[in-house]
């Protein structure tokens, strides 16, 4: 299991536990059967586990594989996002020779992905991104959110299919498995 994952689902299950309550991992470690030395190192982070151990801390939680993984990684986000303060005004300051259009006059961006194989002059977007994020208008805290916001969709978008791929791989294998598993049950009939 590569890093990632092994925070995601570490994340989760501390978490679990810790909303479970006291005695937690130890009632864990009972009812799915782990050595509870073994389970307190996955929660410590000195042992990673292996599938099965996962697969049956998942099921204890009444979840799948992939579903601590994604809550992993929602809890994750949560602790990485920053915190607004509150406290100062929830509009952007702006400078009072700054005109602001009225609502009905703001024309409509389409910000979905566009499939364009060339991008125009990369340099000269650079440099007014820059000049957009370091100039104190107001607009370079709603624009630096915004490439927040894009950056986590790539990103998450490009975790989705390496999951999805993983999960191929995960159905192959198990497909290969139960074959093998009917060649040898239909070898021992065949046998007796």
């Amino acid at each position: 299991m590569n890093q990632t994952f092994l925070k995601q689902f570490h994340a989760a299950l501390t978490h679990l536990l810790k909303e479970e309550g006291r005695g937690a991992q130890t009632r864990l470690a009972s009812e799915q059967k782990i050595d509870r030395g073994y389970l307190n190192a996955i929660v410590k982070q000195r042992k990673t586990g292996s599938d099965k151990v996962w697969g049956k801390i998942a099921h204890h939680f009444k979840m799948t594989f992939e579903e601590m993984l994604s809550f992993g990684r929602t809890i994750l986000e949560e602790t990485e996002a920053p915190v607004l303060d509150r406290s100062k005004s929830e509009q952007p300051e702006f400078p009072q020779d700054v005109p602001i259009a009225p609502a009905d006059k703001i024309k409509k961006i389409d910000i979905s992905p566009k499939s364009e194989k060339a991008i125009p002059d990369i340099p000269e977007k650079i440099v007014k991104t820059i000049e957009i994020l370091g100039g104190g208008t107001g607009y370079n805290n709603l624009f630096s959110d915004m490439i927040d916001i894009f950056h986590k969709m790539i990103n998450t978008e490009k975790e989705n299919v390496m999951l999805k791929n993983k999960l191929k791989d995960v159905e192959l294998r198990l497909a290969a498995l139960e074959s093998q598993s009917e060649n040898e049950k239909f070898g021992k009939q065949k046998i007796a």
